[in-house]
């Protein structure tokens, strides 16, 4: 309303207004589903991809080394997982307005 008031068009309230609240606050909840689909497709197809464990599965069957793939199959988990909370992380760190914490989420 205040927007309104002062002459912005609608599209414009949206744009530079609410959008932008609405990043902010939105970023944390993506990092937790980010980690979630990552973790699901251990379980699943994703977008017709063939997922890590059945492709080490295939590898185990040609090597019999189960552990040393597992172990390589958690490890690249592990990376795409901390790589994609940590992109999401560094936004929300850019995004974020100076002097206002957030009292729900603290980091140590």
């Amino acid at each position: 309303m205040a927007a309104r008031a002062i002459g912005m068009s609608k599209f414009k309230a949206i744009r530079h207004i609410i959008l932008p609240q609405a990043l902010r606050l939105s970023i944390p909840p993506w990092s937790n589903e980010y980690s979630s689909v990552l973790k699901d497709t251990s379980l699943a197809y994703a977008v017709g991809v063939i997922e890590l464990v059945r492709q080490g599965r295939y590898i185990i069957a040609r090597t019999f080394e189960p552990m040393l793939i597992y172990i390589i199959i958690a490890f690249i988990y592990f990376l795409l997982t901390y790589a994609g909370n940590r992109l999401l992380g560094l936004l929300e760190e850019k995004v974020a307005i100076p002097g206002y914490e957030r009292r729900l989420t603290r980091r140590v």
